[in-house]
């Protein structure tokens, strides 16, 4: 037995028992997370609980005290709270749990059921239990307001209905870990799915391309194949029930050729007119907004690159932007996209439109100068991932995704992001953020600048080689 369950080990247990169990007999399996999205969202939660700190609730009171972190340990049990209230009259405490989050979600109620529990096995008078998380239809005006950006809830109610499986489920956690090493099946995978620890440890041999790669395909119907064995998309049987989309993506899987549809990309490509503008953008997203006009997590756009060409046969032109953090990126970008489209618009060439028209639309709402061109980028805009969605034309090596990441290897193979600095938009909008809010010298920020604009400059013309490359079929 373990000398404390701590609440994140907890956790663990409630997502993994595999990897809870393995985590505690080979921890040497489990490297330290230290990933620049792990820095990034722990500097992003202590950013909010820096303001969620100066709610009115936690300023000093004569008939109360506060407690910021405060621990509570038994000889089995350790949790620490974000906040702590105690009623000096009553002696009662209150729990306080701030999240980064944009909503209530389960696993903020087993954290704080699992306070709750640690709480009072330490000798505590628990009363109240709430969640502070991110009010996400707060828009900023000037200096951020920490009542309007929080949002308080009451789930006290939650807590307490939760809390009786919250004290067998710990026993229960104990005994996992007392028991014999769990039987080593790939079935009973946890939402890492393949990339569970537990698993990569016991089958090192898995193959690439394996039917959780199937588009679609039900769970119940992927525990099925699992159970008989079958992990390579390439073993599925003819006879196994599958859709013709589904199908499709295995028979190309085994065959190894591609499967194309070259009318219906023909029929799709001739339909559109010129001149072509292929634009990608990069965008911030945060919980505590940074600018005036924008709410939390909203995707602030700091970058575009454009490749225009204007009719058929003409050179290719590209124009880009890339804010340096002053100002108002978002404004100053659709300045700058406006000017690069005066000479008109055929088509606006994206891949995956969701997002792409997402921005258009905020933008034109926070700057109505720009409204009826946004809704112009919209309405003519094209999804060129769509060839790819609707299995027009299907590769084995797209291993079931349609991300320009895995099509642009095979279409256009003299293209590659792995000698880029910046080679994902991840790190481009993280590392975006480091350079606008000052972390670097002059020299470090120009050389990502240069990164930055490389990285977005490739996303834009490698849809103009595999637009090319379609269009010659």
């Amino acid at each position: 037995m373990p000398e404390l369950l701590t609440k994140s080990r907890y956790l663990q247990f409630l997502t993994c028992p595999r990897e809870f169990w393995l985590a505690h007999h080979k921890p040497e399996l489990f490297e330290p997370v230290d990933s620049l999205l792990y820095q990034h969202l722990r500097e992003q939660g202590y950013a909010f609980q820096g303001f969620a700190r100066q709610l009115e609730i936690f300023l000093p009171r004569s008939q109360k005290t506060v407690e910021f972190e405060r621990v509570f340990q038994t000889d089995t049990l350790y949790a620490k709270a974000d906040a702590v209230i105690t009623d000096l009259e009553t002696e009662e405490i209150s729990i306080y749990e701030i999240k980064s989050s944009a909503s209530v979600k389960p696993e903020h109620i087993e954290d704080l059921a699992f306070q709750k529990t640690a709480a009072e096995a330490a000798g505590a008078r628990v009363g109240a239990v709430y969640l502070i998380i991110v009010n996400n239809s707060y828009v900023r005006s000037g200096r951020i307001d920490a009542e309007q950006l929080c949002a308080v809830h009451d789930v006290t109610v939650q807590v307490l209905e939760r809390q009786p499986d919250t004290l067998r489920l710990i026993q229960v956690a104990f005994d996992y870990l007392a028991a014999p090493a769990p039987e080593a099946a790939i079935t009973g995978y946890c939402g890492a799915k393949l990339d569970c620890t537990f698993i990569r440890h016991h089958y090192p041999e898995l193959p690439s391309y394996t039917v959780f790669a199937i588009g679609n395909l039900k769970k119940e119907k992927r525990d099925a194949l699992l159970d008989a064995g079958i992990i390579d998309i390439k073993h599925v049987p003819d006879d196994f029930a599958l859709s013709d989309r589904q199908r499709r993506q295995c028979t190309a899987a085994r065959s190894g050729e591609p499967f194309i549809d070259a009318d219906a990309i023909k029929s799709v490509l001739d339909a559109i007119p010129y001149p072509l503008h292929f634009l990608d953008y990069e965008s911030f997203g945060y919980a505590v907004p940074q600018y005036s006009g924008s709410r939390p997590y909203q995707q602030m756009v700091f970058q575009y690159s454009l490749h225009t060409v204007a009719a058929p046969g003409a050179e290719v032109e590209h124009k880009y932007f890339l804010s340096d953090g002053a100002g108002d990126p978002p404004l100053e970008l659709a300045r700058s996209l406006r000017d690069a489209c005066s000479a008109g618009i055929g088509k606006v060439i994206v891949w995956s439109q969701g997002f792409e028209k997402t921005v258009n639309k905020q933008i034109g709402e926070m700057y109505p100068e720009f409204a009826a061109f946004f809704a112009e980028v919209n309405e003519k805009t094209f999804d060129l991932r769509k060839i790819f969605s609707d299995q027009h034309y299907l590769h084995p090596e797209f291993r079931g995704s349609t991300s320009i990441k895995k099509v642009m290897p095979v279409l256009a193979p003299g293209l590659s992001y792995e000698d880029l600095a910046v080679s994902d938009g991840l790190t481009a909008s993280i590392t975006w953020f480091h350079m606008a809010t000052g972390r670097f010298d002059e020299v470090e920020r120009r050389q990502i600048y240069e990164d930055l604009c490389k990285y977005c400059h490739m996303d834009t013309w490698a849809m103009v080689e595999i637009f090319n490359f379609l269009k010659a079929l």
